[in-house]
């Protein structure tokens, strides 16, 4: 078995693993700290899943790689509906809550029109890069005012408390470093591993990122969203998925681009932003029709993934 791939598969268990141990050491610490819960949703928790993209992506822009690190945030976007979303309703149907799809949801669509003009334009500048976080700040100072109505907060609430450990702070904190050096070590070896499969195999990086990278960057939402989808916290999982899409575009790329120009190659900007959009809209209007995904929507959404896939590997 070739290296390049080991180090595929090891970067994407140790993301996985490490990126769920960050995210609940991450609460847990503010959590034993006093954090109030509601800036603890609405930080800690809405950017925790969105750290495995975030490293990869500023992996890959500082070794030379701008299509890994362009085609993890949007291929990670596309897993996140069509795979995560998906894998949700099949093993469980759920009524989703309107204010979410509402507001969230077109919020999300927003920010991916505004990935295809930055993709179309070829380039996202540093310019555009400070653009996107002064976004995200305001994004996250009006979700604040928001939800600081009641019932808004006994959501966030309930999300702390879904990813709350057992033990002391010490111990808190132990899982937060560990699981902060996981991620740092599964991103070299997954932007390692994807240079190299994409050399060997004569596959584009483009298609390595947006598959097997995406996949493993999105695992921490996809346990997440499973956990919280089975304990009757179906609309705490779905504000994770709309939001990990907002701060992949707004703050992987954000940040990313603020370091320097990062180029967007013509295959993601002829191809793969547009699947991303569409699978925006597409998941947006399966959880309006009566504001219930069912086990059926789940199934089509995961034979769309594996379609999609298919298709990037075959062409």
């Amino acid at each position: 078995m070739d290296i390049p791939f080991l180090y595929c598969v090891a970067g994407f268990i140790l993301l996985g693993v490490s990126g769920e141990a960050l995210l609940r050491g991450a609460v847990t610490s503010a959590d034993r700290l006093k954090v109030p819960p509601l800036f603890i949703g609405l930080t800690v928790i809405a950017f925790g899943t969105s750290i495995p993209e975030l490293t990869v992506s500023l992996n890959a822009a500082r070794s030379g790689n701008p299509d890994i690190a362009v085609g993890n945030v949007v291929g990670s976007n596309i897993a996140n509906i069509l795979l995560v979303l998906g894998a949700m309703a099949l093993f469980r149907s759920f009524t989703i809550d309107a204010g979410t799809l509402n507001r969230d949801g077109r919020i999300m669509l927003g920010v991916s029109v505004l990935m295809v003009l930055m993709a179309l334009n070829g380039v996202i500048t540093q310019w555009m890069g400070f653009g996107l976080l002064a976004i995200l700040a305001c994004f996250t100072f009006l979700l604040y005012r928001r939800a600081r109505q009641e019932a808004d907060v006994d959501e966030t609430a309930a999300s702390v408390d879904e990813n709350l450990l057992e033990g002391s702070l010490f111990l808190a904190l132990v899982i937060l470093i560990a699981g902060l050096a996981g991620v740092l070590w599964g991103s070299d070896l997954m932007v390692k591993g994807a240079v190299g499969v994409a050399q060997q195999a004569g596959i584009s990086q483009v298609v390595i990122a947006v598959s097997i990278v995406a996949i493993g960057t999105s695992l921490p939402e996809l346990f997440i969203s499973l956990f919280a989808s089975l304990r009757g916290h179906a609309s705490l999982a779905i504000g994770n998925i709309i939001g990990s899409n907002i701060s992949n575009i707004l703050l992987i790329l954000g940040v990313v681009a603020s370091t320097g120009p990062l180029n967007v190659s013509v295959e993601i900007a002829n191809r793969d932003v547009w699947v991303m959009l569409g699978v925006a809209i597409l998941g947006l209007v399966l959880m309006r029709s009566a504001r219930r995904m069912s086990r059926f929507e789940g199934l089509f959404s995961l034979v769309l993934y594996a379609l999609y896939v298919s298709y990037l590997y075959f062409s």
